[in-house]
């Protein structure tokens, strides 16, 4: 990544912290961020799973869709046949 001026309004804080210097060299920033775990809190984050998710999706081929489709499906039927005999034995 090279450094550039943003605008604060592009910025979003999340809970993930490195503690460094104020002007760090990008080499001390890699092992600072290294050190602290960066990548993997990203990733287990909700916001990072969320992005990992949509990358999933956009990467997904027509047939990929299509098994998705019938599996929603599939499952969707299997939620409603468990919810009518619930219901039934309710009543």
């Amino acid at each position: 990544m090279v450094r550039s001026q943003m605008n604060f309004k592009r910025l979003s804080l999340t809970d993930i912290k490195i503690d460094i210097k104020r002007v760090p060299k990008k080499k001390t920033l890699i092992e600072a961020m290294e050190a602290a775990d960066v990548k993997n809190k990203w990733e287990n984050s909700s916001w990072g799973r969320k992005l990992i998710v949509q990358k999933r999706r956009a990467s997904l081929n027509d047939f990929d869709r299509f098994k998705l489709m019938l599996a929603k499906i599939k499952r969707g039927g299997v939620i409603r046949q468990e919810l009518a005999k619930l219901k039934k034995t309710a009543a």
